[in-house]
């Protein structure tokens, strides 16, 4: 059992990379909060690593990138075998299909326990991890949110005794409502004014964010609310796309591309709300984070949205890919700031109690120690 040993018990994550992103926080967030005297984390990254691996490395993280190539290799399952068989790894926790294929084989041929987490709703619906379940090449299969276990059981036929739900936890002690000295210079920093209304969003700039949709709504709300402005953290592929809308739109003076940032605790403390205009989600570590800010959400119901944000008690729910609904919600935010206000409140009083890190840890050692019996 863990911790009878003199030595921990070494569980290796196995991802496609460290960009930043949800699902390589909560890889993060899982090794520097484990419980260090039972469990020895480390990381291999299938492909070419990331500016996260950096911070692995930082917190004593032992990061193998192996730059691989599409394709399926033998030889990559073969060595990663060998190398875990030396290092004795008790578990290969996989996040998502790709390295549940290198994870699942690689850690059986080494003895290991196999744990996988789908973090997103394509990747409950996979059939591929199902098919490895059924080969007993998994020990347990996460979900993250009680909707993407639905969609495993309904679309991919996974086993429901094998299935399990755990959801994604933030540090809340990491994020906190801004005081008004963090909040005007944060606004300073950003070129905001301070009579300004803030909405933030911190996502990939790709299409499942649908930030054409939410900059749509902005356009409307902007008629109505000169004040209203939106800062949008992150960087992508649709970038120059997205710039385009933005002058097509004539909304240069309200929304501000800040790019991808490593001090987003820092820039929420500019925000007075959250937006998340996704049509397709998991469990979206930003929410999250947003609550420990105390930032009230307005978000869409897809994925497992629903479950954090408490419609009208901690924000308000919309559905996707639709910019008059969305527009509804963001100024309706936007003017009535005291209730927003205490949204952010209850937000905050519900991540604490609901979605800690430390409740996520506990449950996924919970399901090592069970894989490594």
């Amino acid at each position: 059992m863990p911790g009878t040993s003199a030595s921990p018990e070494v569980v290796v994550h196995v991802v496609q990379n460290l960009a930043i992103g949800g699902l390589e926080r909560v890889v993060l967030n899982l090794i520097r909060h484990a419980h260090r005297e039972r469990y020895r984390p480390m990381i291999v990254c299938l492909g070419p690593g990331g500016p996260l691996a950096d911070e692995a490395r930082a917190a004593g993280i032992e990061v193998t990138v192996l730059n691989q190539r599409p394709g399926f290799r033998l030889a990559t399952v073969l060595s990663l075998a060998r190398r875990w068989r030396k290092h004795k790894v008790r578990v290969v926790h996989c996040h998502n299909a790709a390295p549940l294929v290198y994870g699942a084989l690689a850690g059986r041929l080494a003895g290991a326990g196999v744990v996988y987490t789908a973090h997103g709703m394509k990747t409950s619906g996979a059939r591929k991890p199902v098919r490895l379940d059924r080969l007993g090449l998994v020990d347990a299969f996460v979900t993250v949110s009680d909707d993407a276990r639905r969609i495993a059981l309904e679309s991919a036929g996974a086993d429901p005794a094998r299935v399990r739900t755990i959801v994604n936890g933030v540090d809340t002690a990491a994020y906190r409502r801004a005081t008004a000295g963090e909040r005007a210079r944060a606004r300073q920093a950003l070129g905001l004014r301070d009579d300004a209304f803030v909405f933030g969003i911190v996502a990939r700039l790709a299409s499942a964010k649908d930030h054409a949709i939410l900059f749509r709504a902005v356009a409307k709300v902007t008629r109505e609310e000169p004040r209203f402005h939106l800062v949008v953290v992150g960087d992508g592929e649709l970038r120059d796309s997205l710039q385009g809308l933005i002058r097509e739109l004539h909304l240069e003076e309200h929304i501000l591309m800040a790019g991808s940032r490593s001090d987003v605790a820092q820039l929420m403390a500019a925000f007075d709300a959250f937006v998340l205009s996704s049509y397709t989600e998991g469990l979206a570590m930003t929410l999250l984070e947003a609550m420990a800010a105390e930032l009230p959400i307005v978000a869409t119901r897809v994925g497992g949205n629903a479950e954090v944000v408490v419609d009208g008690e901690t924000g308000r729910i919309v559905p996707p890919r639709d910019a008059d609904r969305l527009a509804d919600a963001l100024q309706w935010m936007a003017t009535h700031p005291d209730a927003a206000r205490a949204m952010g409140t209850r937000g905050r009083e519900r991540a604490v109690a609901r979605f800690s890190v430390e409740a996520m840890v506990t449950a996924y050692e919970a399901a090592y120690a069970e894989a490594s019996r």
